[in-house]
C-alpha cells in the first residue's frame, strides 16, 4: 500500500506541477516574444501537451480512484471522494472549457491573443482545484 501511494502521489503532483509550470513560466516566457514567435511557442506547445496530458489525466483519474477505492472502510474516504470529484469536475471542464480555447490559439485563430488571455485565466482557476485535489489526497497519505 506504501508503494501505491507514493506512485499515486507521484503521478498526481507532477501533473499539478506541469500544468503551474505552464501557467509559472512558460506563458509568461511567451509572452516576452514577438506575436509570430509566441504563436509558434504556443502551437508546438499544444500539440505536444495536447497528446500527453490526456493520457496523464486519465492515469491521475484511475489512480486516485484506485486510491479512494482502497481507502473505502477509512474514515479518509470523505476527503479522498471530495478530491475524486473536484479532479473529475476539472477535468471534465477542462474538456469543454480549455481544450478548444487551446485548439483555437494552436490553429492561429485570428484573435488568438485574446483567446489565449481567456484560456490562461480559465487554466489558473483549473491549476488551484487540482492543486486542492492535491492537497487533499497528500493529507491522507501522509496522514
Amino acid at each position: 500500500m506504501h508503494l501505491f501511494n507514493m506512485a499515486t502521489l507521484l503521478v498526481i503532483l507532477t501533473l499539478v506541477g506541469a500544468e503551474f509550470s505552464v501557467s509559472a513560466f512558460v506563458n509568461p516566457a511567451a509572452w516576452r516574444l514577438e506575436p509570430e514567435s509566441q504563436l509558434k511557442m504556443l502551437s508546438r506547445f499544444a500539440l505536444v501537451l495536447g497528446k500527453v496530458m490526456p493520457v496523464w489525466y486519465l492515469l491521475s483519474t484511475l489512480v486516485l480512484g484506485i486510491q479512494t477505492w482502497l481507502c473505502w472502510h477509512t474514515p479518509e474516504r470523505a476527503i479522498l471522494l471530495t478530491a475524486d470529484a473536484i479532479w473529475v469536475l476539472t477535468s471534465v471542464a477542462s474538456i469543454f472549457a480549455l481544450v478548444p480555447l487551446n485548439n483555437r490559439v494552436a490553429e492561429g485563430a485570428a484573435e488568438w491573443q485574446r483567446i489565449h488571455r481567456i484560456w490562461d485565466r480559465r487554466h489558473r482557476v483549473r491549476i488551484a482545484a487540482l492543486a486542492t485535489a492535491a492537497v487533499l489526497l497528500t493529507y491522507v497519505v501522509v496522514r
